[in-house]
């Protein structure tokens, strides 16, 4: 029901608005004059009634379905140094028809400038070349045919590492602002589950390795979503620090799903038979020491190939990864594939396949085990059907295949385009993931029980964390295995 209730509200927040306009090529027209036809003027422009929209009190008009509107990334008199707006006088921009000079600058046309910077993918000066039209669109030939309007690019003389007084465009992620709450709002109620998560397994009594790599990608994710958190929600962050909090953010999560596939390899390698479910404590110590280093130093090491590309590899190269140019990330398109997505990619794939054969041999198991129950009753099936269910359950999301889903979109976005709100729900899905996590690993008896025997003994009371007992069937022993201490 919680989570029913969560859903609800997100999707209540995140729904789509019926806006003439986007808000973010809009104006604040709230102290305008009201006419009697229901219009307002503000500053000279008549706002009819159908091109302005109400928010939170305020009254914002659609002035670029009025006037022709330019977007410029920095303020008036400003321009972009290390990824900071400081007063300057920018470059000239000439006007043209499509690809035809008109012998005028942005200056000589009545635009109505938007001052809006955005995220997103900033053109190469000296190989994309972009033309600015009288209309306010802007055509880019090498990179389609189409014009883009304000509100998905904005302009700027950058001055930084990589370019000297130059003006170029900034061409804005698709998923602007009020689209991009959805993933901020599951991101956010997801760090508390984890952060919770975390706490609840530290301070339970025993810890096997399967608890402290379940640890371990909690703590990852959690890093991961507090950095990426941080990185949308500020535009502030100086080149360096963006770049800094950039390659800790790719680290954290790389880092996430070498551990998820840690807990699958481990998991696997348990039903499959080619360990002992249990052994001697200096082995499992040995073998999670093991797993550290494979989960974080193949993190450290991909993070070290993208810093050393990044400081070495021509700027001007396909592949290079841009960390900090014009977001606080790795560049849009091949570089993100190559980097990121793509590692992503075959460790889910990895995952996925082990997820398969574990599903496969549990399946087996469970078929030879009720060959030897033919006379058990109805309700003994209908249990083991449910703890089959159960189990299957916390296994996909232990291995986190619906991690996959994200691969998916992003792919189909890079190469389709399809409208965001096709993914809003499996988006969801993905920033909640920690609310999942709490739920599946935490909310349930053992772990509350264990917890209180931890609670009975700091507060001196070993009498009641004695009388608390657990019942050691079959069932519970493949459980206990899988997910718990």
């Amino acid at each position: 029901m919680f989570l029913v209730c969560i859903t609800f509200v997100y999707f209540a927040i995140v729904s789509a608005q019926n806006w003439p306009c986007s808000k973010i090529v809009s104006v604040d027209i709230t102290g305008g004059v009201k006419l009697g036809n229901g219009a307002i003027e503000f500053n000279n422009v008549t706002f009819p009634k159908s091109e302005y929209f109400e928010e939170k009190g305020r009254v914002h008009g659609c002035v670029c379905n009025i006037r022709n509107c330019v977007r410029k990334c920095c303020g008036e008199d400003e321009i972009m140094v290390n990824r900071t707006c400081k007063k300057g006088t920018g470059n000239l921009i000439p006007i043209y028809k499509q690809t035809e000079p008109l012998n005028m600058t942005h200056k000589d046309v009545p635009f109505h400038f938007i001052y809006k910077r955005c995220r997103g993918y900033r053109l190469r000066a000296n190989q994309e070349k972009f033309f600015l039209q009288y209309d306010g669109t802007v055509h880019i030939p090498l990179i389609s045919d189409e014009f883009w309007k304000p509100e998905t690019y904005c302009f700027e003389t950058f001055i930084d590492k990589r370019m000297n007084n130059q003006t170029t465009v900034i061409l804005c992620e698709e998923t602007e602002e009020e689209e991009r709450l959805q993933n901020y709002i599951g991101m956010i109620i997801s760090t508390p589950f984890l952060l919770a998560t975390l706490i609840a397994y530290a301070l339970l009594p025993d810890r096997n390795l399967h608890m402290k790599a379940l640890m371990s990608y909690v703590f990852n994710l959690l890093m991961g979503y507090i950095l990426l958190v941080s990185i949308q929600l500020s535009q502030h962050f100086s080149e360096l620090g963006c770049s800094t909090i950039a390659f800790c953010c790719v680290f954290f999560f790389m880092a996430s799903f070498f551990w998820m596939n840690v807990i699958c390899i481990d998991i696997w390698l348990g039903f499959s038979g080619l360990r002992q479910i249990s052994g001697m404590k200096t082995a499992e110590t040995k073998r999670f020491l093991y797993y550290c280093l494979y989960a974080w130093g193949m993190a450290v090491l991909l993070v070290l190939a993208v810093i050393l590309i990044d400081k070495y590899a021509p700027h001007d190269s396909w592949y290079h990864p841009e960390v900090g140019r014009a977001q606080c990330f790795i560049r849009d398109g091949t570089p993100q594939l190559l980097y990121f997505y793509g590692p992503m990619g075959i460790v889910i794939t990895i995952n996925v396949i082990l997820f398969a054969l574990t599903a496969l041999k549990i399946r087996k198991v469970k078929k030879d085990t009720s060959m030897l129950k033919h006379s058990d009753s109805k309700r003994h099936s209908y249990e083991s059907d449910k703890q089959r269910f159960n189990l299957y359950l916390k296994l996909l999301f232990a291995m986190g295949v619906n991690w996959s889903m994200e691969l998916i979109s992003w792919a189909v976005n890079l190469n389709v385009g399809l409208p965001q709100y096709i993914w809003y729900f499996t988006d969801f899905c993905n920033a909640v993931y920690g609310v999942f996590i709490f739920f599946i690993f935490v909310f349930k008896k053992n772990i509350w029980r264990q917890l209180k025997r931890r609670y009975y003994s700091f507060m001196g009371k070993p009498h009641f964390a004695h009388s608390m007992t657990t019942n050691p069937d079959f069932s519970y022993k493949l459980f206990y295995y899988s997910f718990e201490p």
